[in-house]
């Protein structure tokens, strides 16, 4: 894919919730992930964590997945991937670090998170560093790949 945007079959998503019934949201999520072609090659443990950045609301329930698409796709596709899913299963508009009813970030691209891009959308996720759980729940999956993050 020689001068086009950085492309991979593999991404790292975040899946996160705290509103309604947080276990069935990312049962939904990870069904309108599959939706979409990808498959699930491994998923971290569920868990739940205390908000970031507003912290007067519920905790989260969050999960790390490592996907793999049929071919490679870029971040673009993938953050669209994510955003439909996050849409079927009833997120709506709210405020940046407000609630959320189904949320799904793209955190990493590439096997080993070895992807980066600048554009849009940003890989690494630009949130990463201020999320420590997600390294945590990274780690589960690949210890390496944790190991080689910033302050992981």
């Amino acid at each position: 894919m020689s001068g086009g945007p950085p492309a991979s079959e593999w991404a790292w998503i975040a899946l996160g919730c705290n509103i309604g019934h947080r276990g069935q949201a990312l049962d939904c999520l990870r069904a309108g992930l599959l939706a979409s072609g990808m498959r699930i090659e491994a998923a971290s443990t569920e868990i739940l964590t205390l908000p970031v950045g507003v912290i007067t609301q519920g905790d989260f329930h969050n999960q790390v997945l490592l996907a793999r698409s049929p071919e490679p796709w870029p971040a673009e596709r993938w953050l669209d991937v994510c955003l439909g899913a996050e849409v079927g299963c009833g997120r709506r508009p709210t405020y940046r670090w407000g609630p959320r009813r189904a949320d799904a970030d793209l955190i990493l691209l590439g096997r080993q998170g070895e992807v980066v891009s600048a554009g849009s959308p940003a890989v690494p996720h630009p949130g990463l560093p201020e999320r420590p759980f997600w390294h945590r729940l990274i780690a589960q999956i690949d210890g390496e790949v944790a190991a080689g993050l910033a302050g992981g």
